[in-house]
């Protein structure tokens, strides 16, 4: 288990980029958010791998899920982060940060990454510092001075799914990584987007997983793949 550091380096610290890399200008709005937000020399991994026309002819096929069921989009970042996944489990002794290339970031954010993982405890397995769609910690669990607060794999409140809010940025443990990608959960059939994929599997693997609140980073930068009628066939031209 990766004890949190109190200070983020280059040395502790891994950034993993879940990147679709036809969308070139993603990779400079991601590359221009590093530099700002102060992770120059930090390393940055890139996961190119699993682009969603590289698997159009399996997914067509059904190799991947019933097409009718989850698109191939969906398909491609399932893959993506299981691939991330895979990269962390080889290197224990970092801790991982993964940001998918759309992200919005609020300002201060080493230091407040900082904070946030001081607060976790040494068994901590996820910790969410996206906003996911919106979602936070229900204000009658909030308290003063606290940054991370444990969701686990319970439901909050009706239909609330438990363990994730969106994939857009998270730090997994190596352990986690490693127990994810010799799971069920990394080997297709796939049902459901990556999100609630991690909300099964945090039901059915127990997994200790924390979210920020307030959260550091959401999604937006660009408009969705759902609104490209390139990408999505049932959008009207």
């Amino acid at each position: 288990m990766v004890r949190p550091p109190a200070v983020l380096t280059p040395e502790n610290l891994r950034i993993h980029v879940v990147h679709y890399s036809p969308f070139v200008e993603r990779r400079a709005h991601m590359e221009l958010v590093l530099r700002e937000h102060g992770f120059d020399g930090f390393p940055v991994d890139w996961m190119l791998q699993h682009d969603r026309e590289a698997l159009l002819d399996e997914w067509s096929r059904g190799e991947w899920g019933d097409p009718g069921v989850i698109a191939a989009s969906s398909v491609s970042l399932i893959l993506k982060h299981i691939e991330v996944w895979r990269l962390v489990a080889r290197e224990p002794e970092r801790m991982h940060l993964v940001l998918e290339d759309d992200i919005l970031v609020k300002p201060g954010l080493i230091a407040d990454l900082e904070c946030c993982l001081t607060q976790l405890p040494q068994d901590w397995e996820m910790l969410f510092v996206g906003e996911g769609c919106g979602l936070h910690v229900p204000w009658w669990r909030r308290r003063p001075g606290r940054r991370v607060y444990f969701r686990g794999w319970k439901p909050w409140f009706r239909a609330g799914g438990g363990t994730s809010r969106c994939t857009e940025a998270y730090f997994i443990e190596p352990g986690l990584a490693a127990r994810l990608s010799a799971s069920r959960f990394a080997r297709p059939p796939f049902t459901c987007p990556i999100d609630w994929l991690l909300c099964e599997a945090g039901r059915e693997m127990h997994i200790r997983s924390y979210w920020a609140e307030p959260p550091l980073i959401t999604q937006g930068a660009f408009e969705s793949w759902t609104k490209n009628p390139a990408l999505n066939p049932q959008v009207k031209t």
